[in-house]
């Protein structure tokens, strides 16, 4: 009995800790004739996709990658799958607070010049679409 009763709990648990998909990753279905518009980024990003998806319904077919961008350079190493063949009017982009997160010995996870250097990568590859 205490070997059921602590199978149940261990899959209660696991059943409890699983979280719903986040709706902003859900695919959108695009209507023809409207601007495409592209939200790269981290977590902040996925907080206001949906709201700007809401705001910009029927002017606006509002994609976003499928997950959180992270740092600049998983973006820039990232980039060529999240734009893919197709052709964006808008490419919205946030990355930072990743970027900015402090070591255990205090430097920030990306230092400044990579940062800059990374945002560079990023907008020239962006611009291409």
């Amino acid at each position: 009995m205490k070997i059921v009763a602590t199978l149940v709990c261990l899959i209660g648990s696991c059943l409890l800790a699983q979280t719903p998909p986040n709706p902003a990753f859900n695919p959108i279905e695009e209507q023809a004739g409207l601007p495409r518009v592209l939200i790269i980024g981290d977590s902040i990003s996925i907080g206001y996709t949906l709201p700007v998806r809401d705001l910009l319904a029927g002017e606006a077919n509002v994609l976003r990658i499928p997950t959180n961008g992270g740092t600049t350079g998983n973006g820039v190493f990232n980039m060529d799958t999240w734009l893919g063949k197709q052709k964006w009017n808008v490419i919205h982009f946030n990355f930072g607070l990743h970027d900015l997160k402090r070591l255990s010995d205090g430097e920030p996870q990306v230092p400044l010049a990579l940062y800059e250097r990374y945002l560079r990568l990023f907008v020239a590859r962006a611009k291409e679409t």
